[in-house]
């Protein structure tokens, strides 16, 4: 055994002397081979000629030479990387491009370096749809939706969401698909990119072509019209092909089929010159199936049969489905034998594993990363034991800072101690002034509804029908008003408490406002006062829903119970920034204004001074607990925003905060 090894290794080593300047595609398989089996500088410099290729060939982003000296981790994930691009790129191999992406994405987990572990499942995710594995592809990059949207990163967020449209296409699925093409879009369109909008266009006519193929006939025209603005004309070629494949589609389903046949002959040239096996099945499949609408059986045939050949050979299972259904429906029509009955059984079987591809090819390939991974383990373990050697040696040093911080910290404690009795002593003041406050606006609404019902239960007899209803209408004004004192009460307590939590997503705030303004207008008509709203057609907004809706709910009910008769409320949510046109922006101005009584500078500067507040009743005699707006000013801090106060007395009030 040592023998062959120095032998092999000797082999490695004539192998790297007498490799060209200029690897070629064909020895990069040989180069991971030897990476994989040789150690030392041999095996660095296999390591450094795929990178190298990868990176001239663009399929890694930026080129990293490797010294023996590395890190084992760092040494695997650079060439990991490069072999999955390598593999996605160039060999259209999905499967093993996945398998090497993995290991990446395993490390970079590992390493918690969140954008590159997003990288990976983009990538991933790319490939399994390639495949057809729509059920893994969607999983994927729905977890880069999520994480693009968090760090507000708009140009990886157009391309995910335009990935999960395709996938969703693919899935069968259009209404979703529409709905991610159609933000992907909007996301793209302030960016300036040509290439990258272009194709945004031709994936909305794609799948507007199943529902409206004129509308998708003016976004492929536009796709191709934006492919003649990209600088790179080998770019150009290959996206002028690929949507030029996407005309033919669209002639196809306006039976224009002379054309359709020569958008798909075009493109096909331009793909088998470029030897691209994916576009050139898929080409062929489209050109087949309509062969076949036209009658041409035998053509079709030959057609889908080569089409057949390269899905087969490169596992490409959503063109091997629909091939598998249109080479079955030709062999039935012409004549039911053995051959239909052999594609429908293919068909069959590739529907119903399509959620689970590569799972046989996981199993298969299993022995050999577990090989693998165990050697990965045991470099890590010795270099752990290095690690654990050196904590030892550093172990005394850092026991002295322990305890020199355990001190400042000692300090600290009693500090904080001293001024957090302070904070409470001062606390406990304003809480007592403030209950004493409540104490008198929670016990006179109470007292007046106890008196009239008295009064009604006595001289129920005697009263007509108009002095019920208005001794009604007086019960359910102090009922609100009581209400009201009530549920802002019980906000401001669960604040001070600490026991509302705060728990901020992503949500559609013109959707939540929805049962607010109905409420609204409900206040607003019994009082003859016009609501209006100014709103954009989509506002996303990151927060705690709960507590925003509190806030805009006390903002309209204040500006109703102070505006009168014949006054006006508006409600106007703008988004802010460059792009405010796109609706792209993550900033609103929530605004309330009104043409009500206003407030004098007196009682501005008192406004959220608990211990100075009085209640003002409404100008229709509304109850009001004069606490509203300082639970709408906490609710928002808590978002980091603050609540803007602008008023005149007796021309208006306006209230806004950014979200």
């Amino acid at each position: 055994m040592r023998i062959f090894s120095t032998y092999y290794t000797a082999i490695c080593i004539l192998f790297l002397l007498f490799t060209p300047q200029h690897v070629q595609a064909q020895d990069i398989d040989s180069l991971y081979g030897v990476f994989s089996t040789s150690r030392g500088q041999v095996r660095i410099d296999a390591a450094n000629e795929i990178v190298k290729y990868c990176y001239e060939n663009e399929y890694v982003d930026s080129l990293i030479m490797l010294k023996t000296t590395d890190e084992e981790g760092f040494i695997h994930v650079t060439v990991h990387d490069a072999m999955g691009g390598y593999f996605m790129y160039e060999k259209e191999n999905y499967l093993k491009s996945i398998d090497f992406l993995k290991l990446s994405l395993a490390y970079y987990e590992a390493t918690r370096n969140a954008e590159l572990v997003n990288l990976q499942k983009n990538n991933i995710g790319s490939n399994y749809a390639r495949l057809g594995d729509y059920e893994n592809a969607a999983t994927y990059k729905m977890a880069c939706y999520e994480w693009e949207k968090s760090v507000g990163d708009v140009i990886a967020l157009s391309s995910t969401l335009n990935d999960l449209g395709v996938i969703y296409s693919q899935w069968q699925k259009p209404e979703m698909a529409i709905r991610f093409f159609e933000e992907a879009e909007m996301v793209e369109r302030p960016l300036n990119r040509p290439l990258q909008y272009a194709n945004r266009l031709a994936q909305l006519a794609r799948e507007y072509l199943k529902v409206d193929a004129p509308k998708a006939l003016q976004y492929i025209r536009d796709a191709l019209q934006y492919d003649e603005k990209i600088e790179s004309q080998a770019l150009k070629e290959d996206r002028i092909a690929v949507h030029t494949c996407t005309m033919g589609d669209v002639n196809y389903e306006l039976n224009d089929l002379d054309n359709a046949t020569d958008c798909y002959r075009k493109a096909l040239d331009f793909f088998e010159k470029q030897e691209r096996p994916y576009y050139i099945a898929n080409t062929l499949f489209l050109l087949g199936r309509l062969q076949k609408q036209t009658n041409r059986y035998s053509e079709a045939i030959a057609t889908l049969r080569r089409c057949e050949q390269i899905a087969d050979e490169n596992h490409y299972l959503r063109i091997q489905l629909d091939a598998s259904l249109l080479l079955s429906e030709i062999y039935s029509y012409l004549e039911p034998d053995a051959m239909s009955y052999y594609y429908s059984k293919k068909y069959n079987s590739i529907r119903d594993s399509i959620f689970s591809a590569s799972t046989q090819q996981q199993i298969n390939d299993f022995q050999v990363k577990y090989d693998t991974q165990q050697k990965e383990i045991e470099i890590l373990r010795q270099q752990s034991e290095i690690n654990r050697f050196r904590t030892r040696l550093l172990f005394f040093t850092g026991g002295i800072v322990a305890l020199v911080l355990l001190l400042v910290m000692l300090v600290y404690a009693v500090m904080q101690r001293t001024r957090r009795n302070r904070e409470l002593a001062e606390i406990n003041a304003i809480k007592d002034k403030f209950f004493s406050i409540i104490s008198h606006d929670l016990k006179n609404p109470a007292i007046a509804q106890r008196d009239a019902l008295l009064m009604l239960t006595e001289y129920a007899d005697k009263c007509n029908d108009a002095t019920l209803s208005d001794y009604s209408r007086k019960l359910l004004k102090s009922a609100d008003g009581l209400v009201d004192l009530l549920k802002n009460l019980l906000n401001w307590a669960q604040m001070q408490t600490g026991r509302m939590t705060y728990n901020p997503v992503p949500f559609n705030l013109l959707l939540a406002l929805q049962p607010e303004l109905i409420m609204a207008r409900n206040m607003a008509e019994r009082k003859e006062i016009t609501l209006t709203t100014r709103t954009p057609r989509l506002a996303i907004v990151t927060g705690d829903q709960n507590m925003l809706m509190t806030v805009v709910r006390n903002l309209l009910v204040n500006a109703v119970k102070f505006t009168p008769t014949g006054g006006t409320v508006t409600l106007d949510i703008s988004p802010t920034g460059k792009d405010a046109m796109h609706c792209v922006s993550t900033t609103y101005i929530v605004s309330i204004t009104d043409t009500g009584i206003g407030m004098t500078r007196d009682e501005l500067d008192k406004l959220y001074r608990i211990e100075c507040q009085h209640t003002r009743p409404g100008t229709a005699g509304e109850q009001s607990s004069g606490l509203g707006l300082t639970v709408c000013r906490d609710l928002l801090h808590r978002h980091g925003s603050i609540l803007h106060v602008e008023s005149e007395v007796e021309i208006g009030s306006r209230f806004w905060f950014e979200i």
